[in-house]
């Protein structure tokens, strides 16, 4: 005699059972103490660079000065060429605190911005001061003012942005990236050794970091381009991380000497390519005044 099949009973649990806390957002959460402007190592070559100017600036003078009274059209002529080289020396340090001011700020401006972010006024503040840069370095905003004057919320401010300015940028970046990748494994396939390959995709993966910064509104130069560098090393350090796996299995795929050399070539300079394409992922994120939506990646 076979029992009646029983029908599927509801458990009532009087309380709701506890969430597994692994404390994840801890875990990856920023610190929230704030760095030092200038490192003790900037400071002190900063220290160095005035002194040496300085003595020079003080051994020039005295120098123009001797030659004045002996021959005065040859002191004036070496007054101008000490004032000129000393303008060229003001412009460049201005350009690299430019640009070095411009990525900080860049960073105040995605804090703006953020997902988490409450405070509208600040938002506007910094969507406008971005859409500034763009404006100032030539890039076409459109009503992109206009959008964020009439936005009611810091969501609406990030889709103005999302509407008007970014996406030309986002192709700009894409583009650079695109190239770089398709470089890099042009790079990679022709090189003789692996140190020639460091060195390449080392010298390439800078290059494109420059260009998505620029594809941004930014204009890095040294001492930028150093800032981004270490924006995006801990995040493009686990770029070769990922591909030990497949650079050790690109080498056992065949037995035959000949054959595996051809594969490992074709393999290393696919993997390379795959390098690149991320490094240019992980700079266009540094770069961006916010993370792209979910859906939109190219």
């Amino acid at each position: 005699m076979s029992e009646t099949p029983r029908r599927p009973q509801l458990m009532e649990i009087d309380a709701p059972a506890t969430r597994i806390d692994h404390d994840w957002e801890a875990f990856v959460k920023r610190p929230e103490a704030t760095q030092p402007f200038f490192g003790t190592a900037t400071l002190i070559t900063g220290g160095l660079f005035v002194l040496l100017l300085g003595f020079f600036v003080v051994q020039s003078i005295g120098w123009i000065a001797d030659l004045i009274q002996q021959r005065p059209w040859l002191g004036f002529l070496g007054a101008g060429v000490l004032g000129l080289g000393l303008l060229l020396i003001i412009w460049a340090i201005w350009r690299e605190l430019s640009s070095l001011f411009a990525v900080r700020r860049m960073e105040d401006w995605q804090e703006a911005l953020a997902e988490d972010a409450d405070d509208i006024e600040k938002a506007r503040a910094a969507a406008n001061g971005y859409v500034a840069l763009l404006k100032a370095n030539g890039a076409i905003v459109g009503d992109a003012r206009e959008s964020i004057r009439g936005a009611n919320s810091v969501e609406q401010i990030r889709n103005a942005l999302e509407t008007t300015v970014l996406p030309s940028l986002d192709a700009r970046a894409a583009q650079a990236t695109r190239a770089a990748a398709a470089q890099a494994f042009g790079l990679t396939a022709v090189s003789p050794t692996a140190s020639i390959d460091a060195l390449l995709f080392s010298v390439r993966g800078v290059r494109l970091i420059r260009q998505i910064a620029r594809a941004y509104g930014l204009r890095p130069h040294g001492l930028a381009t150093w800032e981004l560098l270490r924006r995006t090393m801990s995040s493009a350090s686990l770029v070769a991380v990922a591909d030990m796996a497949s650079g050790m299995l690109s080498h056992a795929i065949l037995t035959n000497p000949f054959a595996a050399k051809i594969a490992g070539e074709v393999a290393g300079a696919t993997v390379a390519s795959q390098r690149m394409y991320r490094l240019g992922r992980v700079a266009s994120t540094a770069c961006r005044l916010f993370p792209r939506r979910s859906g939109s990646e190219d």
